[in-house]
């Protein structure tokens, strides 16, 4: 139902809130992928085959989710020979890293979201 449609997040995530590492605005972007079509970046671990995880093709494995802000290649799914090889998404919007360390999608998933908002939005 529209009424019931939309995002909800703490006004502590915002920018001035107090929910330092989380208080840059990047809880809203994060809430906002999973309301256009997207998963975590960390779904069903390294055990997924592609594009069954989080269903974008582009995002490589990751066993659980980054917490912090980890090292570009850190790489918690190595040797998986069942889905996209490549170091985690660590400043991916879809994981749950620092704020400050949060800064991109990955062009499959803007493609998803393209293709949900046009399918589901429109």
């Amino acid at each position: 139902k529209p009424d019931e449609d939309g995002v909800v997040i703490d006004v502590n995530t915002l920018p001035g809130g107090n929910f330092a590492p989380y208080n840059e605005g990047i809880t809203l972007v994060h809430e906002v992928g999973h309301w256009m079509g997207l998963y975590h970046t960390f779904q069903n671990g390294c055990n997924k085959a592609a594009r069954k995880g989080d269903k974008v093709g582009d995002t490589p494995a990751v066993a659980s989710p980054n917490f912090g802000c980890p090292p570009d290649d850190t790489d918690s799914c190595p040797g998986n020979k069942r889905q996209l090889k490549g170091n985690d998404l660590v400043h991916n919007y879809m994981d749950y890293g620092d704020d400050s360390c949060l800064t991109s999608f990955t062009y499959g998933q803007n493609k998803r979201m393209d293709r949900m908002w046009q399918k589901y939005r429109m």
